[in-house]
């Protein structure tokens, strides 16, 4: 299913402030007068007719080229899932194609939702800088002051703060750290474990350290996996309600959720596959215990609205948004650029990972887990924002996919 519908009409503000522009221009007191004015109105509205018609025609056409580019990839099997693209906060593109579930033949729609995979730390920072809005704890908090009620053998550094564990500075170990009885099988044996908090906080502690706090970039799953633990002691609930509570439920994200047991059925869920290159047959992804890293699942159009709230104060403060989007290394020797739960690019930096060559300033994540892929892109502040989700994990290279679609959208 494909859906593309750019805006054509004037608006009535436009219209609207356009009358008032000719009253304030012209002091009309006779019927002649009057006639004039009422040409001079019409032959502006005529001009922005015009204008807006032809933006519309441009805009139309490049979502066709961007369908286009979306069936090549289906076409090929390098695309099974969902895109969403806005303009302003008005959908401009949707698309939904292939197959969600290869067993029953169910194809994509608007509602199948899929694992959102590293996209969820943008909410994750979020929900943190929601507690912290509340008063409910600081960005300077100390993490083992956050874990004083647990126990683990191992040790967390005592500089540790929130700030650290959302920029991705906290030298916290991640995947490749782990001891080499779990890497086989591209971790297989680890993410099928089931950790309670007091055993997760323990495992997390023995895992090899990367550095200090603060001196360096180091991407940590595990560190963000910690602060999920630290909103459920804030709340004193599971992570899946404080999700809902505090934020689907207020932003109106109907399909977007979390779960903390397998044995709960998540509805309209999307099978997640890899390619076996030897016998090219589907493989389903593997199991995952859903205790480990506050999993979220959501739709394309979920996820888009959901990065249009960083444009807009009212749901977290201006002061919270600008430290999100904030680039806290900036001024560092590292060819990085990262917020809370974004990379944020500010300019056309090709060494920058998750760079699209492209001049204006934007904030993306993409994600990946077992078979699912994600991205998430908002382009000049809302300007543009590109949201896809893919079921062929292996077979979808994300960012290749974003580049190729933002190329097409501002050219």
């Amino acid at each position: 299913m494909v859906n593309i519908h750019p805006k054509t009409n004037l608006s009535n503000d436009i219209i609207k402030g356009l009358i008032e522009f000719c009253y304030k221009q012209f002091e009309i007191k006779t019927m002649k007068q009057l006639f004039y004015s009422l040409l001079s109105i019409q032959f502006l509205i005529a001009c922005n007719s015009y204008e807006s018609k032809r933006s519309a025609t441009e805009l139309t056409e490049r979502m066709k080229q961007i369908d286009g580019l979306i069936n090549q990839y289906h076409s090929k099997d390098r695309f099974h899932g969902e895109v969403v693209i806005s303009h302003f906060g008005e959908f401009i593109y949707e698309s939904y194609i292939g197959i969600a579930d290869r067993t029953w033949n169910i194809p994509f729609d608007d509602d199948i939702k899929m694992d959102i995979a590293s996209v969820n730390k943008s909410m994750i920072a979020a929900l943190i800088l929601k507690a912290e809005e509340e008063d409910l704890l600081s960005l300077d908090d100390r993490l083992v002051d956050l874990l004083a009620n647990y126990s683990y053998q191992g040790s967390f550094h005592p500089d540790i703060s929130l700030h650290n564990l959302l920029n991705q500075s906290s030298g916290i170990g991640d995947y490749g750290d782990l001891s080499d009885e779990f890497k086989k099988n591209n971790f297989r044996d680890f993410k099928r474990l089931h950790f309670t908090h007091q055993e997760y906080i323990d495992f997390i502690s023995q895992i090899q350290v990367r550095g200090e706090p603060g001196d360096q970039f180091y991407y940590s799953n595990f560190g963000y996996h910690l602060l999920g633990i630290v909103l459920s002691n804030i709340y004193d609930q599971p992570f899946d309600l404080i999700l809902k509570k505090k934020l689907t439920e207020p932003l109106g994200l109907k399909n977007t959720v979390s779960s903390n047991r397998n044995d709960i059925t998540i509805p309209n869920l999307a099978k997640a596959y890899n390619l076996d290159s030897q016998s090219g047959r589907w493989l389903e992804n593997n199991y995952i215990d859903l205790s480990l890293g506050h999993r979220i699942f959501s739709t394309a159009s979920d996820l888009n609205r959901w990065a249009q709230v960083l444009n807009n104060p009212g749901w977290l403060s201006e002061s919270s948004l600008d430290l999100m989007r904030r680039n806290y290394y900036a001024n560092t020797e590292q060819n990085i650029s990262y917020g809370y739960g974004w990379v944020v690019i500010e300019e056309n930096d090709p060494k920058i990972h998750g760079n699209l060559g492209i001049d204006l300033p934007y904030i993306i994540h993409g994600g990946s887990t077992e078979g699912y892929k994600s991205m998430l892109i908002n382009i000049d502040y809302g300007k543009y924002v590109i949201s896809f989700l893919s079921n062929v994990g292996n077979q979808t290279n994300e960012l290749e996919l974003a580049h190729n679609i933002v190329k097409l959208l501002l050219k």
